[in-house]
């Protein structure tokens, strides 16, 4: 592996790319994701912050520290943990006599009981427990946890403010991660914050769907209770002094939203969160890896400082015209596939990619080489560094 000769600390590097200014070279990112089962490839401890930025700087390569909000980012969310939440999970036999159990929880709320019921699918990652906001829900619901507007006065209760020790442990945690990015040159990341999101894991996929047509009123009010609940994290994160905040937007693509209602729903609670940003100095991500180009021109509009998921394999997109309608006014991640391209492809095929990614984004800066969506466990390490090797070989 190459060591390169670098003049900006990574997050000087990251924040004059986000800004569209000259860089010393094109900074790289890597994310890190588990797909289950024993193997891990990986070779360092890529799920605890800061020994993973250690390992990845170590490599030569770009990344940055994760602040999250007390009891977590989204997905991480332990609605236990908040105060005074109880719940109850019971398995249930199917009630057609199918191969699925069902699995019910119930959270008691002073407004009442909540209760989600999902398919007990033999892959289902969580034993005797539903994670309130997640992917493996959406597949196997049988009932949303919300499902009218008395629901969404029970759920307030599931995302109440944190406790005084809850705050404690938080600002905790910021000092340790402000002390680690200093010391690594790494940017301080808050977040991850989600609308539509939280709204397709709360409400179902259905539901969300018709809803945008059938109950606007109702779409409404499940968004501004999310987004009023995210505001009041996104402001903790931003007194921690985070340097970008990053929200996640699998499910606001125009495969869920038409541009339509997009503008409608989701636009300007966005800009709710952006403004708020921007008024403290703090960057703006914006992860989507599909079907946003419907979307181009309100991103630039809202102020999106770095579009996250510029994927020519499985979003099939055109990078030349990617960069000719963004380049100048939105920095770009991505340029290459993580899913396919580690798994699948050859080392020639992959160092072509590479090439490409960096011959057509790079020139004029405003772009951070990343494989999309991120590099998983069960993937070979050794494809990995050829992708790095062949970055380093042209971005130095």
């Amino acid at each position: 592996m190459r060591t390169p000769n670098t003049q900006m600390t990574s997050r000087e590097r990251m924040l004059a790319a986000m800004e569209r200014r000259p860089v010393d070279h094109v900074p790289m990112l890597l994310r890190f994701w588990w797909l289950g089962g024993e193997e891990d490839h990986i070779p360092f401890d890529w799920r605890d912050e800061i020994a993973r930025v250690e390992a990845t700087t170590a490599l030569g390569l770009d990344d940055t520290l994760l602040l999250q909000p007390p009891l977590g980012y989204v997905e991480d969310y332990i609605v236990e943990r908040a105060p005074g939440v109880r719940s109850r999970v019971e398995q249930l036999p199917s009630p057609d006599g199918g191969a699925y159990p069902l699995l019910k929880k119930t959270y008691q709320t002073p407004a009442g009981p909540l209760q989600t019921v999902v398919q007990l699918s033999e892959d289902w990652p969580y034993g005797q427990d539903i994670r309130m906001f997640d992917d493996y829900n959406l597949s196997r619901l049988v009932e949303p946890l919300i499902k009218d507007a008395a629901d969404l006065e029970r759920l307030r209760y599931l995302l109440p403010d944190p406790t005084p020790a809850q705050l404690d442990a938080f600002q905790a945690r910021a000092e340790e991660l402000r002390r680690a990015s200093q010391r690594l040159g790494v940017m301080l990341d808050g977040g991850w914050t989600a609308l539509g999101d939280a709204a397709m894991w709360l409400c179902g996929m259905q539901r969300i769907l018709y809803g945008q047509m059938d109950e606007p009123d109702f779409i409404a009010q499940v968004l501004d209770t999310i987004l009023e609940w995210e505001l009041k994290r996104l402001d903790l994160l931003l007194e921690a002094g985070i340097d970008e905040l990053v929200h996640m937007a699998w499910y606001e693509s125009a495969d869920f939203w038409s541009p339509h209602t997009y503008r409608k729903f989701l636009r300007p609670r966005l800009q709710a969160e952006i403004d708020r940003c921007h008024a403290r100095g703090v960057k703006f991500r914006y992860i989507i890896t599909r079907s946003w180009r419907p979307y181009r021109q309100d991103l630039v509009e809202m102020g999106v400082d770095c579009l996250t998921g510029v994927d020519a394999v499985q979003d099939k997109l055109d990078l030349a015209q990617v960069k000719g309608e963004l380049g100048g006014q939105v920095c770009l991640m991505g340029g290459l596939n993580s899913a396919v391209m580690l798994s699948q492809w050859s080392d020639a095929q992959i160092r072509a990619a590479v090439d490409e990614a960096l011959r057509i984004m790079a020139p004029g800066g405003g772009f951070i080489l990343y494989p999309v969506d991120a590099i998983f466990n069960t993937q070979p390490w050794e494809k990995v560094l050829v992708m790095i090797d062949e970055w380093k070989r042209l971005a130095f």
